[in-house]
């Protein structure tokens, strides 16, 4: 055999091996991402589409297109605007709020308003707001989502999500307009409309839909512990919002989130590994978002291009596999995180164990998926399971939103005890089963919410917070920790302190510390 010959053979297998080495792994790579899949549908877990789309809700029931016509009204007119929002239960010290509608003027750091403007806004938009209060009667929204395209695509898709806060916004000014007339019952409709519109939206099973029900969740604890302020509400109109607050419901509600997020994920990125114009299309959008911030494009360049189809022939072909096996699991560290919670009653120790998993895969340690896509410098190796960080963030919201519907029915409650008894309970045992059907308890560490009557006529109700310690309901902030905002859930505050209402010389304490900050 001559020397030519031998090398040829020698070179040929060098080549075979180079090439089958790379096949082998990537078959090696993809088969563990498959045999996950098949682990986690033995156990019972919805990874197709088909398990976690919300069933249709029947159209006598469906009240998107009454939402839809009361945002077409309120998008009409302009005469609210940002300026005439009004906003209930201003935070001015720690465990102190305003009461709002006692007050002679709106206030903020944008500036003054008055009462005669903001209600004359709130008549010009009447029947938007009686549109909006039939949603208590139908309070499922199905707006005919296609979840189809992936959850790359539903990002963009338009979920109603600014107009559902921005009606709530308004629902809250229309309130306080009422309290301020004394017309409590309508008040109690507008905020029973706000209620309406968080159930609503309870079956959207989008991350994004949960934490704008969320947000508003936490707009109407404002406008309720404004009612709760008023001289005059009824037994059954605070019965009417206990079982509105009571039917709402979020740790599930993340559990669906979650398992739509996972499957509509899938579907994003098998179109990612089996076409180069779908993988290209996503950073197509990014790159039109981070223009649209002014941001610099470096992907113009030839390098850089030549750069990214090397990145890209790497992912889909061994890259994305690991990659989709640690953000499945990071998912299902989530979603078994949220239902710790509920079997065990206490976020605490959920969270703590979302955290210890999350950093034993190494996710805690990668840049959230939006610092990423905005700017553009993608990791091919974490960018699937870069998602999980932002998605870690929502526990801890359910948590905080939790909290507050707790200490809000349970200050329902208490305020419908006073009403039939003249004075409020010695405990919170007295409010069952008159009021509550059991003791109301703290979701961050299970136990019953703490409680003790004030001589003064008040009383002192919390949650552990944060922390999970009882720091015997003092709400100032932690050791050490400085900050303006004095909001109930601060996330350094020693315990989540139900708000007491404000007295004059606090108010006009905060308000002269406001202005020195504004230098007016």
């Amino acid at each position: 055999m001559s020397r030519r010959r031998k090398f040829l053979i020698v070179a040929g297998i060098v080549l075979g091996v180079a090439i089958f080495i790379p096949v082998i792994r990537h078959y090696q790579l993809r088969l563990a991402v498959v045999n996950y899949v098949a682990e986690l549908k033995a156990k019972g877990e919805p990874m197709e589409l088909a398990q976690v789309i919300p069933p249709p809700v029947p159209p006598e029931q469906n009240g998107a297109g009454i939402f839809c016509s009361a945002v077409a009204l309120i998008d009409e007119d302009t005469h609210i605007n940002y300026s005439n929002y009004v906003y209930g239960m201003t935070m001015v010290a720690p465990g102190k709020a305003m009461i709002r509608w006692q007050q002679p003027d709106v206030r903020d750091s944008e500036g003054t308003n008055s009462w005669e403007a903001v209600e004359a806004a709130v008549r010009q938009n009447a029947q938007s707001f009686a549109l909006l209060q039939q949603i208590t009667d139908k309070p499922d929204f199905d707006f005919q989502i296609n979840y189809e395209p992936g959850i790359a695509d539903m990002v963009f898709t338009n979920l109603y999500l600014s107009e559902s806060k921005r009606a709530a916004q308004r629902l809250e000014t229309a309130a306080l307009c009422d309290l301020r007339g004394g017309d409590t019952a309508s008040a109690v409709k507008n905020l029973r409309a706000m209620l309406a519109i968080v159930k609503a939206m309870r079956d959207e099973r989008l991350a994004i839909s949960e934490l704008v029900r969320i947000a508003i969740a936490q707009i109407t604890v404002t406008a309720n512990w404004e009612i709760l302020q008023s001289p005059n509400p009824t037994d059954e109109q605070l019965a009417e919002l206990q079982r509105d607050w009571t039917g709402l419901e979020f740790i599930r509600a993340e559990e669906d989130a979650l398992a739509m997020e996972r499957a509509d994920g899938e579907i994003s990125l098998t179109k990612w590994q089996n076409s180069n114009s779908e993988l290209q299309r996503y950073f197509g959008i990014g790159e039109k978002v981070r223009a649209s911030l002014g941001y610099p494009d470096d992907n113009q360049y030839i390098w850089h291009k030549a750069k990214l189809a090397a990145q890209i022939f790497m992912w889909r072909n061994w890259w994305s596999y690991p990659d989709e096996l640690r953000c499945l699991k990071g998912y299902e560290v989530l979603v078994n995180s949220a239902r710790l919670a509920e079997t065990n009653g206490s976020f605490q120790i959920a969270l703590q164990d979302q955290a210890a998993k999350l950093d034993n895969l190494g996710i805690s340690k990668l840049n959230d998926e939006m610092d990423i896509f905005i700017s553009g410098k993608t990791d091919f190796h974490s960018m699937l399971s870069q998602s999980i960080v932002g998605l870690s963030g929502i526990t801890r919201k359910v948590m905080t939103v939790e909290v507050a519907k707790q200490a809000t029915v349970t200050a329902v409650a208490l305020k419908r005890y006073q009403l039939n008894h003249g004075n409020y309970p010695v405990d919170l045992n007295s409010l069952v089963p008159e009021f509550l059907p059991a003791v109301p308890l703290d979701p961050v560490d299970g136990q019953p919410l703490r409680y003790r009557p004030s001589a003064d006529g008040t009383f002192l109700l919390y949650s552990v917070g944060e922390n999970g310690k009882d720091d015997g309901g003092d709400p100032s902030l932690e050791k050490g920790v400085t900050g303006s905002s004095f909001y109930w859930q601060n996330a350094h505050a020693l315990d989540w302190v139900w708000p007491q209402p404000a007295t004059a010389e606090e108010i006009q304490k905060y308000y002269e510390e406001q202005g020195k900050k504004s230098g007016s």
